[in-house]
């Protein structure tokens, strides 16, 4: 790039540079460039500086403590939330995670879903019974459902490995095992569900303590005389150049 396209360049920021200057000291070149009124420039911008400091302190201080109020109050409902959803699921579990499929059977955590032309519906895990048997065309599923009722499912060998039906059968009685398991200590954990969404409710202790660090932070602020002193310091300088230029500062 030739000189007069560095010129170019940079003309635009010079000139917004001499424009802050002039606006920052008002009343005229001379006040605002010169030498001889470094001193009362720096009044000014120490006056400035002074209340500027202690502004963004106290904003600072109050953001963080109104932060903290919402802070503590977003973790008070999410571990309510929580709670809840503990409650509600131990309440009633429904179907629970997805585990496994083969065919007409979906196998859940707590049930077993069946879809056949002769039955559709989920079976609760911890009330059936599950046996099967294989020949070298088919491997048969008999289910016992909780009324004593038995489905039979079929998967033609061609379609379906033996080896894959087994190892399926295996997981519905493991799932079964857990899911028994589940039912008998459920009334128990029920109850501590409960128990804990009710002290999740009562403890608002942070959510407390945040709120009377706002009050205690919104008061010293409020009794904080230094802010006020600064500002009067600072329309003292506006006078004092407002004397010395005619002109009055922003």
């Amino acid at each position: 790039m030739n000189a007069w396209g560095w010129i170019l360049l940079l003309a635009p920021a010079a000139a917004a540079a001499v424009g802050r200057q002039l606006y920052r000291y008002p009343g005229g070149w001379k006040f605002a460039f010169a030498p001889d009124y470094d001193g009362a420039r720096s009044d000014l911008d120490s006056a400035r500086s002074a209340v500027r400091g202690l502004e963004r302190a106290a904003q600072k201080e109050l953001a963080d403590a109104r932060g903290a109020v919402d802070a503590a109050a977003s973790a008070y409902r999410r571990r309510v939330r929580n709670a809840e959803e503990r409650v509600a699921y131990m309440s009633d579990p429904g179907r629970g995670g997805y585990r496994d499929e083969l065919g007409a059977l979906s196998l859940y955590e707590h049930v077993l879903a069946v879809s056949t032309d002769d039955f559709s519906g989920d079976l609760p895990l911890h009330e059936i019974a599950v046996r099967s048997d294989h020949t070298r065309m088919a491997s048969h599923l008999y289910l016992v459902g909780p009324d004593g009722r038995q489905h039979l499912v079929t998967y033609a060998a061609a379609d379906i490995a033996e080896e894959r039906v087994r190892k399926f059968v295996v997981d519905v009685h493991n799932a079964i095992a857990a899911a028994k398991s589940f039912q008998l200590d459920r009334p128990a954990r029920l109850r501590q569900a409960k128990a804990d969404l009710h002290q999740a409710e009562n403890d608002t202790s942070e959510h407390e303590k945040a709120r009377l660090r706002l009050e205690e932070v919104t008061a010293r602020q409020n009794a904080d005389l230094r802010i006020s002193a600064a500002r009067q310091d600072l329309a003292a300088a506006h006078d004092r150049w407002q004397e010395l230029t005619g002109r009055r500062p922003h």
